[in-house]
């Protein structure tokens, strides 16, 4: 087993999957944990990367990235910026005009505007 230059465990992903079947296959947790000499907490931070994204979840290290992060130049930040509000107010005229047609089809739908008696 590897470690890192902070001293912490690498753990391979066969690893990894191996401790996850076991609790799968009605193992408890607790006791896979303190056998493979873990934490529980991580255990389940395992499992749960795994059936987010499969094995591929398991190879990180650390926290995954979920986004880039936001460029230190202002001129590329304005910019990131103004393509996130293109793209915004792209969704907001799709999402009108969805809006449009929909009440227009149930003006069309309505006809003498009662409702059905449910009796």
């Amino acid at each position: 087993m590897r470690k890192t230059k902070d001293g912490r465990r690498l753990h391979p992903v066969e690893f990894k999957l191996a401790a996850i079947e076991r609790v799968e296959k009605g193992e408890r947790p607790s006791a896979v944990a303190r056998e493979l000499k873990i934490t529980e907490a991580l255990l389940s931070r395992w499992r749960r990367r795994f059936r987010k994204r499969g094995a591929a979840g398991l190879s990180q290290i650390g926290r995954p990235r979920t986004q880039p992060k936001p460029s230190r130049d202002p001129e590329k930040r304005v910019a990131e910026l103004e393509r996130l509000v293109g793209r915004q107010r792209l969704a907001i005229d799709f999402l009108e005009e969805a809006l449009r047609r929909v009440e227009a089809s149930n003006r069309k739908k309505s006809g003498n505007g009662g409702t059905a008696s449910s009796k």
